[in-house]
Parts: structure tokens; sequence; C-alpha cells
């Protein structure tokens, strides 16, 4: 990426921001970089206990609270196309959480 930004110009704005170059913007930087790390690990456990499809579909999931708060909070107006896609996530989720619990029950043997 340095190359680009360099070609872009973006680094000699970095360069000339005094801004970027305090011991605030460092700590800033390093705490994030250290939260980020470990969010990492978090996600990967979360593969390794649930399984990368689950994960998947909780990440496509959250999607529909966020953009339901983000209605209710920022007093934005949600188009129909976008009530459509909110109601074929939430369809695909009920249909794939079904789809795991009987799965589950004929591992199970019941």
């Amino acid at each position: 990426l340095f190359p680009v930004s360099v070609m872009n110009g973006e680094f000699g704005t970095f360069m000339g921001t005094s801004a970027l170059h305090t011991a605030d913007y460092a700590t800033k930087n390093a705490f994030a970089g250290f939260v980020g790390f470990f969010l990492n690990f978090a996600s990967l456990n979360c593969v390794a206990q649930t399984g990368p499809t689950t994960y998947a579909m909780i990440g496509s999931l959250n999607k529909i609270p966020i953009a339901i708060l983000g209605y209710l909070i920022f007093d934005t107006r949600i188009s129909e196309e976008t009530w459509t896609f909110i109601s074929i996530s939430l369809t695909g989720g009920i249909l794939y959480t079904i789809a795991k619990l009987r799965a589950g029950k004929r591992k199970s043997g019941k």
C-alpha cells in the first residue's frame, strides 16, 4: 500500500499533518491495533466453535438490527428495496436456523 499512497499523494499529506504526529494519536492508534488484534482472535474462536457457515450467517444477519436501529435512532427513511432485502435476509436466517435444528436432531437420532 505504501507505493500507492505515495503515488496518490496521501503519504505527503500524512507527513504534512502535524495533528497525526502526536502522542495522543499514537496511543489511540496503538490501542485500536491492540483491540483489532484480539477481535480477530475472538472471531477465529467463534469460527472454531460454531463453524464457518454459521459465522458467516450471523455476520450477515447482524445487519438487520443495525439497519432498524439506524432507522429509529437517526430518523432516516428506509426504501421499499431495503425492506425487501431485510425481509429476505431475515427469512434466510430463519430457514438456516430451522435446517440446523433439524440436522442436529438427525445427528442425535431423535
